[in-house]
């Protein structure tokens, strides 16, 4: 008995420093173990892309089982027994490896402004929940310096690699080193371009968003009640950069849903730009687009001065556009104004759509995608499902991506104070100006005027005196009238 309670507790000791040494590499393990699955499949694929696990239990390995529970659950009470005599402070050791970090997860983003500082908050936060630590980088809009960021990553081994590209097609070599490092790869925002190295994907449902944009202004417009009377609407598109996959998707799902009022003559854009390509604006750039409006008014709406409908990707270009039609005289409470749709709920793009300048835009829950494009890879190191909702649409030319997805809201004149309501901005920042009154020019105390009196006599005519100057108090002197 005691030759077996020498050997139980020496063989404990061993487990305890494999373990000890094992601890570090736990994430690492977990991401190739999971990579290998994703490779090379562990059962059959359902309609909707789900992996389900087949195996077999025959009698015998039940049996195995069973029996070799038994014994672990004997041992495990003779090893209770030796390790209650072991000093408390290995046990407090043990705490402190647990509180440890896994890992690092590193986080790339393409430029500072708002929308990367939600990010970079929204998935430190989920992440070091995940008990990770989070590291973020900002390439400010330099896709070199951003290739040079994930080979930093790289360098440092960490578990996994959540990246909003500035260029989505200039990461194909780096991130075939990061494959071979095994580790995963989480494209965040926009989707990343030729490389079966990227995971999985996490961004707005931008199909479905345009969907939604393309049927408010049916109703808007009452496009059903204008085809039965054979009236039409001009419409013009300004979409999103041609290299960004959600805004290829945001502008088909809004010529899907027009399509239809465009076959029949309902709407006419006149200038002829209804596909992505000839549509879109790369890389976003609001100057470019503010151009491409102004060639097109000059161009095709000299006599109407601006279509009734325009259509953008980006509440910058829906503001660009409003500024060029206020630059032209055209006055936003006139008949000319058209309706204007923007994409994000700028602050700015808010507060016009309160004035009624642009006439809706749409608000995307940016902590909802962080969040989630954090779970997927906290989920995919644990081993566990990962939350994806499209397994055919996100094709990167490479392979297809499995995607979470993210819907919208539209926002309006009516709704615009839900986001002061949930907390995205306050009152004062989003709230119309006040309607100018006009204010009279300072003048000079006015020299009296004299009243006739009247007369019955038809001819007569009212002959006044010279004009008394007005004393220092501003009150005329009186003057004598003579009829």
């Amino acid at each position: 008995m005691k030759k077996r309670a020498v050997g139980i507790l020496v063989g404990v000791m061993v487990s305890s420093m494999l373990l000890s040494a094992c601890g570090s590499n736990e994430a690492k393990e977990a991401a190739s173990e999971s990579a290998q699955v994703e490779e090379e499949g562990t059962g059959e694929r359902t309609e909707e892309g789900e992996k389900v696990e087949t195996t077999e239990t025959t009698e015998a390995e039940q049996k195995d089982t069973a029996q070799n529970s038994d014994e672990k659950d004997s041992d495990s009470k003779d090893s209770a027994e030796d390790q209650s005599e072991a000093p408390q402070a290995e046990d407090n050791s043990e705490d402190a490896q647990a509180a440890a970090p896994a890992g690092k997860i590193g986080i790339l983003l393409p430029e500072k402004n708002d929308n990367a500082a939600v990010d970079e908050t929204e998935m430190s936060k989920a992440i070091a929940e995940g008990g990770y630590e989070a590291e973020v980088k900002n390439a400010e809009g330099d896709s070199t310096q951003q290739i040079s960021q994930i080979q930093e990553f790289i360098d440092q081994e960490v578990s996994a690699l959540i990246i909003d590209p500035v260029d989505p097609y200039a990461l194909t070599d780096i991130l075939e080193t990061a494959k071979e490092k095994s580790i995963p790869v989480i494209s965040y925002d926009t989707l990343i371009r030729n490389t079966a190295a990227v995971n999985y994907y996490a961004c707005d449902d931008t199909r479905a968003i345009g969907k939604e944009v393309a049927g408010q202004i049916i109703k808007n417009m009452d496009l059903d009640k204008a085809r039965e009377e054979k009236q039409s609407y001009t419409i013009e598109f300004l979409m999103g950069s041609t290299d960004d996959n959600g805004a290829l998707f945001f502008c088909n799902g809004v010529l899907e849903k027009l399509q239809e009022y465009l076959d029949d003559g309902t709407l006419v854009c006149k200038s002829g730009n209804m596909t992505f390509d000839s549509t879109g604006i790369l890389r976003w750039d609001q100057d470019a687009a503010q151009a491409k409006m102004k060639s097109i008014l000059d161009e095709f709406y000299q006599e109407e001065k601006t279509p009734n409908i325009i259509i953008t990707a980006s509440d910058e270009f829906a503001i660009g556009v409003q500024e060029l039609l206020e630059e032209r005289g055209i006055l936003s409470d006139s008949e000319e104004w058209p309706v204007i749709t923007g994409y994000g709920s700028e602050m700015q793009a808010v507060k016009d759509v309160a004035e009624g300048k642009i006439t809706l835009t749409t608000y995307l829950d940016r902590k909802e995608l962080a969040q989630g494009g954090a779970k997927m890879a906290l989920d995919y190191l644990a081993g566990e499902k990962v939350d994806v909702k499209d397994y055919s649409q996100y094709d990167n030319g490479t392979k297809i991506v499995g995607t979470f997805t993210c819907g919208a809201q539209l926002i309006d004149k009516d709704n615009y104070q839900i986001l002061v309501d949930n907390g995205t901005y306050d009152e004062e920042e989003i709230k119309p100006d006040p309607t100018p009154t006009a204010t009279p020019e300072p003048t000079s105390t006015p020299e009296p005027t004299l009243t006739p009196e009247v007369t019955s006599d038809p001819e007569a005519t009212i002959t006044p005196k010279a004009t008394v100057t007005p004393t220092a108090s501003g009150t005329p002197a009186a003057t004598d009238k003579t009829i």
